[in-house]
């Protein structure tokens, strides 16, 4: 067992930890392999080939009714270590993986990925680390299905998070599930009923509520030093853009059917593999959802309100690539009860930080990050508050908390339906953005106000044979 965390996140003892998938940092991406080769594992199963070799795995109604009837575990004790099956395993998953395989609180019995690669590459060094090789999958069923499992980590792209969520609690499974939590209103209000329905924990990746130096600064804000918080603001660097792919043929190791899932068909590009943020049958919106989702998330937590009244939202790509999907530049406003709210995602944001969190009172000005925040003026008499380095997005603190509300059964830290109403907020600014409009939204009904053609926005239709369990 390692002494210190930091050796589990920059060097995970057999080569330097390697981030996989396009990801942004808010500055920039990022691709896997040194070389930006895109190699492939062996060839796998395909899942039209396992569906039929599995009599008794039939999509739909049998699916659910199957996972339903697993038992719950809910009596796990405090002295046994926690079962948790990896489902994706790609650059967050790698992340969790790596910093789960030194947890004492927990074993990692199985690992899946429809990309054959993904498991390769990490499970032999799990086994090195633990001890015991993980079983590995290339499809998700074959990990609801096992009795020996207590919690799974969902680390997909965005448009799997809901279905693998709610499948999930009906198989009895407890779920930490990444952020943003869906890719519409509709999918993450049936994510919140199934996880009541089924009496199941599920913990959203928005990390930051177990970080101390947003703790600290929440109590700032709500310490009244600041006055009243009437105005906030989130902003991140310019959005991914791109209208550019290369079709090609499926790699080898990989069901590229399975990696669509619910979304529409479409031939493989690597760059819909790798880069999915870019396009909305995966992500409805790139930084405005990945990092829009964290800095709304603490947003919320300060102001005490998490159901806007209404949205507008402005942006486009006035320097190139007019037929992108996602928008470079993004304003967006939200009026809360209280409170106003701004989103910036601009080349050069005007903040003393790259990225962060604002919160404005009559008497000061809080400006927080995942470094520190200031207070402004200095005659508040606050000091600047420097917190200890983030070594990884796998937040340990925040894994803790998932595994205290396994054994306890309370709600954790960033509950399924908190991840939720944060996720929602940016997602109703990206309508806004298509709509060119002012929207109202009804936070109880969650629709908004005569308005049908926004409504429609608030679902999307599955591809079959996978469908929507409500």
């Amino acid at each position: 067992m390692v002494d210190s965390f930091k050796n589990v996140l920059y060097h995970d003892g057999f080569g330097v930890l390697n981030v996989p998938t396009f990801f942004s940092d808010g500055l920039g991406f990022w691709r896997e392999g040194a070389d930006g080769e895109f190699t492939m594992g062996s060839k796998g199963i395909s899942r039209r080939a396992f569906l039929i070799r599995s009599g008794r795995w039939i999509l739909g109604g049998s699916a659910a009714a199957h996972f339903a009837g697993k038992r719950a575990y809910a009596d796990t004790s405090a002295n046994e270590r926690i079962r948790l099956g990896i489902i994706g395993c790609g650059g967050m998953g790698r992340a969790h993986i790596y910093a789960l395989a030194y947890e004492e609180e927990c074993d990692l019995v199985a690992l899946c990925d429809c990309y054959k690669k993904r498991y390769e590459e990490v499970a032999p060094n799990v086994e090195k680390i633990r001890g015991k090789a993980p079983d590995v999958y290339q499809d998700f069923r074959h990990v609801l299905d096992r009795n020996d499992i207590d919690a799974v980590f969902v680390v997909t792209p965005d448009h799997w998070h809901p279905l693998l969520t709610i499948l999930a609690c009906q198989a009895g499974k407890d779920v930490y599930v990444e952020k943003p939590v869906c890719p519409t209103v509709r999918e993450g209000r049936a994510m919140v009923e199934a996880a009541r329905r089924y009496g199941r924990v599920v913990q959203v990746g928005t990390q930051q509520r177990s970080m101390p130096v947003f703790q600290k600064a929440i109590e700032v804000v709500r310490s009244g030093k600041l006055g009243p918080i009437t105005s906030a603001s989130a902003w991140i660097g310019t959005n991914p853009r791109s209208v550019i792919e290369h079709p090609g043929p499926i790699p080898e190791g990989l069901d590229w059917d399975m990696w669509l899932g619910p979304a529409p068909y479409v031939p493989y590009s690597p760059e819909r593999q790798f880069g999915f943020m870019m396009w909305h049958d995966y992500c409805r919106g790139g930084e405005l959802t990945n990092w829009g989702t964290h800095l709304m998330d603490v947003v919320h937590w300060g102001i005490g309100e998490d159901r806007p009244l209404n949205v507008q939202a402005i942006g486009g790509n006035y320097r190139d690539l007019p037929g992108a999907e996602n928008y470079e530049t993004i304003e967006a406003i939200f009026e809360y009860k209280r409170c106003n709210v701004t989103w910036e995602q601009r080349h050069t944001p005007g903040h003393e930080k790259g990225y962060g969190i604002q919160f404005q009172g009559p008497h000061g000005r809080l400006v927080v990050d995942r470094a520190s925040f200031q207070v402004f003026p200095s005659s508040l008499g606050i000091p600047e508050y420097v917190g200890e380095p983030e070594r990884s997005w796998a937040n340990p603190a925040h894994h803790h908390n998932f595994f205290e509300c396994i054994r306890t059964r309370k709600r954790p830290v960033a509950d399924i339906e908190q991840g939720f109403r944060s996720t929602t907020a940016v997602l109703l600014a990206g309508i806004a953005l298509k709509m060119r409009r002012k929207l109202v939204w009804d936070g109880e009904a969650e629709r908004f106000a005569n308005d049908e053609e926004a409504n429609r926005h608030l679902s999307r239709p599955y591809r079959a044979p996978w469908y929507l369990p409500v």
